[in-house]
């Protein structure tokens, strides 16, 4: 068979292509095949300059990021937040900015996670510049509900806190992304589109998922 496929990648090829996986999934050390960080970043589809625009995206990156956080049942005890500037432009290196914050205490709470980034993006973002992409790593992960505590911190969620991000993730699940958010991630009324959207101009048709994109000869 293989010389008839070009040999033993063209007979796995054919294997796969047949419903028979020749490569198994590979769990990570402890046994298990949970993420060892987190991240969600995006190129905007136009310059972003002002501070509350800017917020707004590492607000909604970091709403996401929280939401799969959970879904793998982590707490974070690391963020790292970065902002970039467009490196073909006129401005001068460097043209990315970052810096990481250690939480005291590891947490999945999205409200927690949002409060740390506005900190971190007060201390890197410049008033002025024009930025093209941010994103927000959520590194150093425990298992929810074992976080290691200090000495003078306590975890802070509570059963009722539990329920209500519970519920939250449900709702957008449901009824779709960004359905409830936090007012973080929330544009202004009044000003649309949402200004840090990535531009989607040129994406193929969504042809067997929407009605209105069905593909017609």
């Amino acid at each position: 068979m293989r010389k008839h496929v070009g040999g033993v990648v063209g007979a796995r090829l054919v294997r796969e292509l047949q419903g028979i996986p020749c490569h198994a999934f590979q769990p990570c050390d402890e046994g298990t095949t949970t993420r060892q960080s987190i991240a969600c970043t995006r190129s905007f589809g136009k310059p972003l300059s002002t501070f509350p625009d800017l917020l707004g995206a590492v607000g909604a990156f970091t709403s996401r990021a929280a939401e799969k956080l959970r879904r793998q049942g982590s707490a974070v005890n690391t963020m790292t937040v970065f902002i970039s500037k467009n490196k073909y432009g006129i401005e001068p290196p460097p043209y990315t900015f970052s810096t990481v914050i250690s939480l005291p205490v590891a947490t999945d709470d999205t409200s927690d996670l949002l409060r740390h980034a506005r900190i971190a993006l007060k201390r890197i973002w410049q008033p002025g510049s024009a930025y093209t992409k941010a994103g927000v790593v959520l590194a150093g992960l425990e298992t929810a509900g074992q976080q290691q505590l200090n000495l003078f911190s306590t975890s802070n969620k509570g059963e009722a806190r539990a329920k209500l991000l519970q519920d939250l993730d449900q709702l957008n699940q449901r009824f779709g992304a960004g359905t409830v958010q936090f007012a973080t991630a929330v544009i202004p009324k009044g000003k649309q589109p949402v200004p840090w959207l990535g531009n989607a101009d040129f994406k193929s048709g969504a042809y067997t998922t929407n009605w209105d994109e069905l593909w017609a000869l």
